[in-house]
């Protein structure tokens, strides 16, 4: 009895990191975040793509992402910080996630798009702009005038 005991919390410590990797896609924003950290953003754009046999088909389209990404600190600088502004769950295999990214110069809105088609989450989408200072502004703007 007691070496069954033993097996079953053996199995049980063995299986919740599995479990809670297979819940949890925070570790993927966390790690393509690390990389554009530690300057690394063709090493990131990787990562992403690699998550994903489907996007990695599309070599030009990683290509150019990279090209844009490697532009960026050319363009505002180093990167300093990630901030998650919004997090949209649609069920519990899709989640669009929009990050406050800091550069020096300014900041840019990066868009994450996760999917678990099975047990784990893979990157859906990726996409970063200039627009969300632009967004905020034009937001501000409105609700001033209708007070």
């Amino acid at each position: 009895m007691k070496r069954i005991f033993v097996a079953v919390v053996l199995l049980t410590l063995l299986l919740v990191p599995v479990l809670s990797y297979a819940e949890n896609y925070n570790d993927l924003p966390e790690k393509f975040f690390a990389l554009l950290k530690k300057g690394k953003p063709s090493e990131a754009i990787d990562f992403v793509y690699g998550t994903n046999k489907w996007m990695s088909r599309d070599a030009d389209q990683m290509i150019n992402l990279k090209n844009q990404l490697t532009q960026v600190n050319k363009l505002v600088g180093h990167y300093l910080f990630n901030e998650l502004i919004m997090e949209g769950k649609t069920g519990n295999h899709y989640v669009h996630l929009i990050y406050l990214v800091g550069y020096e110069r300014q900041p840019l809105r990066f868009e994450l798009k996760l999917y678990k088609p099975k047990e784990e989450w893979i990157f859906f989408g990726i996409s970063f702009d200039t627009k969300l200072t632009d967004q905020i502004e034009k937001q501000s703007n409105e609700k001033l005038v209708q007070r």
